[in-house]
């Protein structure tokens, strides 16, 4: 029987193929929303996952050619759209927000230009509210987008998944508090989020 040893190749493989299954769920997910967005704003363009060993998501014209590839970086987790033209692959954005790489690779590849938001914008409409409040309004909505799925919900606020759980526990015993109306004019409740 083999002896696994810290960092031997056994390790390595099984760490190695854990963030390929994780690459592949989120870019599956992505592949969705992403065609339904390049659709609705330039219907030349397809969106196609490739799951093999390397997950990925092609952009291609009707003509075939590839317009653009979107990959989730191995040591940082996060999306990275890469445009290909003239013959040369460009790094465009490498952001840990589904939003915003779609709508910077609908702005790249479709001319779909999003109404201008800065962060110093969204910070001004929060002045005046606690960070409670914006945590708790962050989370329900950040739970909404993903569509009920604590795991995904986790992974794009950057917590454990405990620490969610826990949050949303919270958010959802206290039947006299707020915070059950918010989470239902949120669009969910107790029962709309999965563990």
């Amino acid at each position: 029987m083999r002896k696994l040893l810290p960092g031997s190749d056994y390790q390595g493989s099984v760490v190695r193929e854990i963030g390929n299954l994780k690459a592949k769920a989120l870019l599956g997910g992505l592949t969705g929303r992403l065609r339904d967005r390049l659709h609705s704003a330039d219907r030349t363009l397809s969106v196609v996952f490739g799951g093999d060993a390397s997950p990925h998501i092609l952009i291609r014209y009707q003509s075939a050619e590839v317009a653009g590839r979107v990959t989730i970086d191995a040591e940082s987790g996060l999306y990275v759209f890469c445009e290909f033209g003239d013959c040369a692959t460009e790094i465009v954005i490498a952001t840990a927000s589904e939003e915003r790489l779609i709508e910077e690779i609908a702005l790249h590849l479709c001319g779909d230009y999003p109404r201008p938001q800065t962060v110093d914008a969204a910070v001004d409409i929060l002045v005046g509210q606690t960070i409670e409040d914006i945590e708790r309004k962050l989370i329900l909505q950040t739970l909404h987008h993903c569509e009920g799925d604590p795991t995904h919900t986790a992974f794009m606020l950057g917590m454990p998944l405990v620490v969610l759980c826990n949050r949303l526990a919270g958010y959802f015993a206290n039947p006299d508090s707020e915070q059950p109306q918010a989470a239902a004019d949120a669009g969910l409740e107790a029962r709309g989020y999965r563990l």
